[in-house]
């Protein structure tokens, strides 16, 4: 069993990862021409509830995570 200090250096490292991928695909976002069109949003927006429907995670909050990271990497894209 992990120790409380070795659970919260673990969610540390994930929480680095989760911002590190998210500023990878604003990167990603940036070089598409014009961004992504509202259609590869919203297929996005399909992928993050499939994969939180098939991990047993909540829908609706999945989903409103996804529309936030669509609108961090919208700014940089525009």
């Amino acid at each position: 069993m992990m120790m409380t200090d070795d659970i919260l250096a673990a969610l540390e490292k994930i929480d680095q990862q989760i911002v590190r991928l998210i500023a990878e695909r604003r990167e990603l976002v940036s070089q598409m021409p014009g961004g992504l069109t509202t259609d590869q949003e919203v297929e996005a927006m399909s992928l993050w509830t499939d994969e939180a429907v098939e991990r047993e995670l909540l829908e609706d909050p999945m989903e409103k995570m996804g529309k936030l990271i669509n609108q961090v990497c919208r700014k940089r894209g525009e």
